[in-house]
């Protein structure tokens, strides 16, 4: 009796050893994906957490990512999105990585603010190519003394609104009243990217403060416009700030529905012209960090796909993306064009999402309410 006794007392102590040894070897992805799935987002997110995340060894962030992202969001389903450069150079800030910048000798040549037009013909272009937001980018440190210019891109936003495209601008810092007037008008989102952690961001740009950025962001989010901001690796920082950039976002008052994750793309001309290409399993690691803990935001594989293989955006799908921005060029960098997205969607046997609306435009709306009436009527 005794013998049995302990060995009973020798094999509850082997499988406490066991049940400790396999809860210590589990990753902070595993346990923090968990944690979301089984709570939901939220935004108290220490930057020691981000960082367990973000170490956690590739296949279990690939894993863990995935997990997140099926349980959130139809995991085939990847939105198309377009961005056009409506006001190309001469731009007056200091962006190290932008050749887009008056301050660099890039062989770019500033332009007007193109027309009305060209704009909705480029937009038309995207829809027809299974695009389902269209993006205008204007090289501007702010929309301050450009009124006649700003009337013209609220004119646009609601020509492209009404033609059942989502609409998103980057126009640079905003004022509260002019974050209004783009809601009124029917904008879906404005992008403003924080681009790296606080304590790196001076060494990319001096020209606008950190604060400004956030600043944005708060005007847009008020306004009631979906906030689309993320940012940039390659850029020359350590890990740390990759983490930092990823706990700001994750600790605003309400995420970002989009979250861009962009690979430098090294001009000659800029000071980062130098700078090593990005890894697949860098991108990999700030995908699914990103999805993790912000699992409902839309993470977008945005600048830089163009030097990724179908298999390894596939992973970037995997660990959670599912956004990407196609057409011939994003702003002024090369760009994966529509055929070759067209075959990758084939291939991996990805579904276009429909675009997402929180609320109708006045004109739609009222156009909606005119054929309900007319269908209860009938």
């Amino acid at each position: 009796m005794l013998l049995i006794r302990s060995l009973r007392s020798r094999l509850q102590r082997s499988s406490s050893s066991y049940a400790f040894s396999t809860a210590a070897a589990a990753s902070a992805a595993a346990v923090q994906s968990e944690r979301t799935i089984r709570e939901g987002p939220r935004n108290d997110w220490s930057r020691d957490e981000v960082k367990g995340i973000y170490d956690s060894p590739v296949l279990d962030l690939l894993f863990h990512g995935a997990q997140v992202h099926r349980h959130v969001h139809k995991f085939r389903e990847v939105q198309q999105c377009t961005l056009l450069s409506i006001k190309t150079g001469g731009c007056s800030e200091d962006c190290s990585y932008c050749p887009q910048s008056s301050r660099y000798d890039t062989g770019l040549k500033a332009q007007r603010l193109m027309s009305k037009d060209d704009v909705l013909q480029a937009a038309k272009k995207a829809k027809d190519a299974g695009s389902t937001r269209f993006c205008m980018g204007a090289a501007w440190r702010d929309t301050v003394g450009r009124k006649t210019n700003f009337n013209q891109i609220l004119d646009y936003v609601k020509e492209i609104r009404e033609m059942g495209m989502e609409v998103c601008c980057t126009l640079g810092m905003l004022e509260k009243q002019q974050a209004t007037e783009l809601k009124k008008a029917g904008l879906t989102a404005y992008n403003h990217n924080l681009d790296t952690s606080r304590e790196y961001y001076p060494n990319i740009i001096t020209t606008r403060s950190y604060d400004e950025r956030l600043e944005t962001l708060q005007f847009v989010r008020e306004a009631g416009i979906s906030i689309c901001s993320g940012g940039i690796i390659g850029l020359g920082e350590a890990e740390e700030d990759r983490v930092g950039l990823l706990h700001t976002l994750a600790t605003l008052p309400a995420h970002p529905e989009s979250v861009p994750i962009n690979a430098l793309v090294p001009v000659k001309g800029t000071p980062l012209q130098d700078q090593k290409p990005v890894e697949i399993w860098e991108m990999i690691r700030m995908i699914a960090t990103a999805r993790i803990v912000m699992p409902q935001a839309m993470v977008r594989l945005s600048a830089g796909r163009v030097r990724f293989s179908m298999p390894e955006q596939a992973l970037c799908f995997l660990a959670g993306a599912n956004s990407i921005f196609t057409g011939e060029k994003l702003l002024t960098t090369a760009n994966n064009d529509f055929d070759a997205d067209r075959l990758m969607f084939k291939v991996l046997g990805l579904t276009p999402k429909a675009p997402s609306f929180s609320e109708q435009p006045p004109e739609m709306a009222a156009e909606s309410q005119e054929l309900a009436v007319a269908s209860s009527s009938g």
